[in-house]
């Protein structure tokens, strides 16, 4: 969440912010209003705390009748007004937990992913003496993906990995995991599942819609993460951390589960857009300076890039604009990599500085100088299986074979992927 003090001193930020993201800007004045309400419920709990207190140490042994009435008035009355402050604090916090982070000075004001900005293009298109296929054409003919028999099994927007389609896809991942490790990032294989209360404390949703926003089992109060930030960010909740570990990296592989709702009809071929895929990120807490932060994100960024170029993949560096923002991130970089069977860039990664938002939240602290701080989270893509169908796709060969990047060969023990007899 933002802190509130920033809607109290500066309330046009917030709305600036609002309307810069496509949303209503008239919540400010309410939550105004209902801030001042609470503060002054709040004031009228303390007063009676503090007489409470007062009555308590006036008491010498035996209360005498007086002592006794007044102390039981004053109980009841406190009954009533904790009642209506925790109503209060509940009806604030309910609008709070849907306002935005506020968005970094250069971030492109956009209405969707259309207004984002090119700020890099990397490497060159290859090119071809034939008409490139797309990877799900090429991972049929291949016999390394399979969605046909997923959709049987499972529905639309899955796949299955064959052969060396499943050889590959294990080495991008352990070549991502082992370049990060070299890196100084701590290794994670984090649950899949978390609590509700744990997702929440992440950022991305309000507790109105959190159970249908992404698979999960109701009646246990469990959620499918939809990446391993959603389990990783929240590993130090209700921690206060020391400044000198910081900043605190982490790489973690998992299984992402994601309902895709409201994006039917986009994307539906291929291994784009499915409803699960895996995933290698980065997750870091750094010290709550946005100096420190922001410059940790830029190494973020290069390290995603360092992976594509290891790779020899032709990508494009976005700045995303306010409008595709997700709720917890104060700045967002996308990489678009380029797909020659599908004659387009799409999105293979994202790297995302969400400042202390989500801290706030997941109460994670450092103690600085003897004050204890909310920390400054990100987090990043290293790689996932959209990289594992942009390398099927820019290393095929007009004999229908696919070459395999020379870094990725020892641990594949194959250079190309052919048709297997």
């Amino acid at each position: 969440m933002i802190d509130i003090n920033l809607l109290r001193t500066d309330p046009e930020a917030v709305k600036n912010n609002l309307q810069n993201r496509g949303k209503d800007s008239a919540v400010v004045a309410e939550l105004i209003t209902l801030d001042s309400a609470n503060r002054e419920v709040l004031k009228q709990v303390e007063n009676l705390r503090a007489e409470q207190n007062k009555i308590s140490k006036e008491i010498k042994g035996k209360p005498t009748p007086d002592q006794l009435s007044a102390a039981t008035k004053i109980k009841e009355e406190l009954k009533l007004v904790e009642e209506k402050l925790k109503k209060s604090q509940d009806e604030l916090n309910n609008i709070l937990e849907e306002i935005p982070n506020i968005c970094a000075p250069d971030v492109p004001v956009g209405k969707d992913d259309n207004d984002n900005v090119v700020i890099k293009t990397i490497g060159q298109k290859p090119e071809f003496n034939f008409k490139p296929l797309d990877h799900q054409t090429l991972g049929e003919k291949l016999n390394i993906i399979d969605k046909e028999k997923a959709g049987q099994i499972s529905g639309s927007r899955f796949g299955y990995y064959k052969n060396q389609g499943a050889i590959l896809e294990m080495a991008v991942m352990f070549y991502a995991m082992q370049k990060l490790t070299a890196k100084g990032f701590g290794a994670m294989l984090p649950p899949l599942m978390v609590k509700a209360k744990t997702e929440w404390n992440c950022g991305y949703t309000s507790n109105k819609n959190l159970m249908g926003a992404y698979y999960s089992v109701p009646e246990d109060d469990l959620i499918f993460i939809s990446s391993s930030e959603h389990s990783v960010v929240p590993y130090h909740t209700d921690e206060t951390l020391d400044s000198k570990i910081f900043p605190i990296k982490y790489v973690n592989f998992s299984p992402c589960f994601r309902r895709e709702a409201g994006t039917y009809g986009k994307d539906m071929s291929g291994m784009l857009r499915v409803h699960h895929f895996n995933k290698v990120e980065m997750n870091v807490f750094t010290l709550p300076d946005f100096a420190i932060s922001d410059a940790m994100q830029l190494e973020l960024l290069s390290i995603e890039e360092e992976i594509l170029q290891d790779f020899g993949l032709h990508y494009q560096v976005m700045n995303c604009c306010t409008g595709d923002l997700p709720q917890p991130n104060r700045r967002m970089y996308d990489i678009n990599t380029w797909f020659p069977g599908l004659n387009t860039y799409k999105e293979t990664g994202s790297c995302s500085n969400c400042g202390d938002y989500q801290a706030r939240r997941l109460n994670t602290k450092v103690k600085i100088n003897g004050e204890n701080k909310l920390v400054h989270i990100l987090n990043s893509t290293a790689v996932s299986d959209r990289v594992v169908s942009a390398i099927l796709e820019n290393g095929q060969l007009a004999d229908g074979s696919i070459t395999i990047p020379p870094c990725l060969v020892p641990l594949t023990g194959f250079s190309s992927i052919k048709l297997l007899s």
